[in-house]
Protein backbone atom coordinates (compact mmCIF):
# COMPACT_ATOMS: atom_id res chain seq x y z
CA UNK A 1 0.00 0.00 0.00
CA UNK A 2 1.57 3.05 -1.28
CA UNK A 3 0.91 6.01 1.10
CA UNK A 4 2.47 9.00 -0.60
CA UNK A 5 1.62 9.15 -4.02
CA UNK A 6 3.98 10.65 -6.54
CA UNK A 7 2.75 14.16 -8.57
CA UNK A 8 1.24 12.47 -11.52
CA UNK A 9 -1.32 10.58 -9.40
CA UNK A 10 -2.33 13.59 -7.47
CA UNK A 11 -2.87 15.51 -10.53
CA UNK A 12 -5.01 12.77 -11.80
CA UNK A 13 -9.34 13.68 -11.45
CA UNK A 14 -11.08 10.94 -10.70
CA UNK A 15 -14.06 10.11 -12.80
CA UNK A 16 -17.19 8.43 -12.23
CA UNK A 17 -19.33 7.51 -15.01
CA UNK A 18 -23.11 7.87 -13.98
CA UNK A 19 -25.37 5.07 -15.20
CA UNK A 20 -28.29 6.09 -18.14
CA UNK A 21 -30.43 4.28 -15.61
CA UNK A 22 -29.67 6.83 -12.85
CA UNK A 23 -29.89 10.03 -14.83
CA UNK A 24 -33.28 8.64 -16.61
CA UNK A 25 -34.22 8.69 -12.54
CA UNK A 26 -33.05 12.14 -11.62
CA UNK A 27 -35.16 13.15 -14.61
CA UNK A 28 -38.08 11.76 -13.74
CA UNK A 29 -37.51 13.18 -10.31
CA UNK A 30 -36.68 17.06 -11.30
CA UNK A 31 -38.22 17.32 -14.76
CA UNK A 32 -42.27 17.61 -13.60
CA UNK A 33 -41.37 20.03 -11.19
CA UNK A 34 -39.38 21.95 -13.20
CA UNK A 35 -42.24 22.25 -15.64
CA UNK A 36 -44.50 23.67 -13.47
CA UNK A 37 -42.49 25.78 -11.96
CA UNK A 38 -41.21 27.35 -15.08
CA UNK A 39 -44.38 27.65 -16.64
CA UNK A 40 -45.81 29.45 -13.66
CA UNK A 41 -43.06 31.81 -14.05
CA UNK A 42 -43.42 32.73 -17.51
CA UNK A 43 -47.18 33.08 -17.01
CA UNK A 44 -46.08 35.57 -14.38
CA UNK A 45 -43.56 36.98 -16.70
CA UNK A 46 -45.33 36.88 -19.74
CA UNK A 47 -48.87 39.13 -17.71
CA UNK A 48 -46.93 41.36 -16.29
CA UNK A 49 -45.70 42.52 -19.62
CA UNK A 50 -48.93 42.01 -22.21
CA UNK A 51 -51.13 42.64 -19.77
CA UNK A 52 -54.01 45.77 -20.69
CA UNK A 53 -54.36 48.39 -17.72
CA UNK A 54 -57.17 50.04 -19.85
CA UNK A 55 -60.07 50.31 -17.90
CA UNK A 56 -62.92 49.42 -20.17
CA UNK A 57 -65.84 52.35 -20.48
CA UNK A 58 -69.02 51.56 -18.01
CA UNK A 59 -71.25 52.16 -21.48
CA UNK A 60 -69.51 48.94 -23.10
CA UNK A 61 -70.99 46.86 -20.21
CA UNK A 62 -67.61 44.79 -19.31
CA UNK A 63 -65.95 44.67 -16.25
CA UNK A 64 -62.36 43.98 -17.83
CA UNK A 65 -60.60 45.11 -20.75
CA UNK A 66 -60.09 42.46 -23.82
CA UNK A 67 -57.37 40.08 -24.00
CA UNK A 68 -55.17 40.01 -27.02
CA UNK A 69 -54.66 36.84 -29.28
CA UNK A 70 -51.09 36.54 -28.89
CA UNK A 71 -51.81 36.85 -24.73
CA UNK A 72 -54.77 34.44 -25.08
CA UNK A 73 -52.39 31.55 -26.91
CA UNK A 74 -49.39 32.06 -24.68
CA UNK A 75 -51.23 31.57 -21.80
CA UNK A 76 -52.78 28.27 -22.88
CA UNK A 77 -49.90 26.64 -23.98
CA UNK A 78 -48.35 27.81 -20.57
CA UNK A 79 -51.30 26.15 -19.16
CA UNK A 80 -50.59 22.57 -21.28
CA UNK A 81 -47.18 22.72 -20.06
CA UNK A 82 -48.50 23.09 -16.39
CA UNK A 83 -51.08 20.18 -16.50
CA UNK A 84 -48.47 18.21 -18.65
CA UNK A 85 -46.11 19.04 -15.38
CA UNK A 86 -48.62 18.39 -13.03
CA UNK A 87 -49.89 14.62 -14.36
CA UNK A 88 -46.62 13.43 -14.71
CA UNK A 89 -45.42 14.56 -11.55
CA UNK A 90 -46.61 11.73 -9.05
CA UNK A 91 -45.63 8.65 -11.48
CA UNK A 92 -42.21 10.59 -12.27
CA UNK A 93 -41.43 10.44 -8.94
CA UNK A 94 -43.00 6.89 -7.92
CA UNK A 95 -40.50 5.90 -11.22
CA UNK A 96 -37.65 8.14 -10.20
CA UNK A 97 -37.24 6.42 -6.30
CA UNK A 98 -37.98 2.98 -7.61
CA UNK A 99 -35.35 3.33 -10.75
CA UNK A 100 -32.47 4.97 -7.79
CA UNK A 101 -33.65 2.57 -5.23
CA UNK A 102 -33.04 -0.73 -7.68
CA UNK A 103 -30.06 0.53 -9.14
CA UNK A 104 -27.03 -1.62 -9.24
CA UNK A 105 -24.07 -0.44 -7.50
Amino acid sequence: MKLLLNKEDRMQPTTHKTSTRTKTALWLLIGPTALIVISLLLYAIVNLFMSNTETPAPADGQLFAEQSTGNAVINTLLFLVGVIGSISWLPGLITGIVLLATAKK
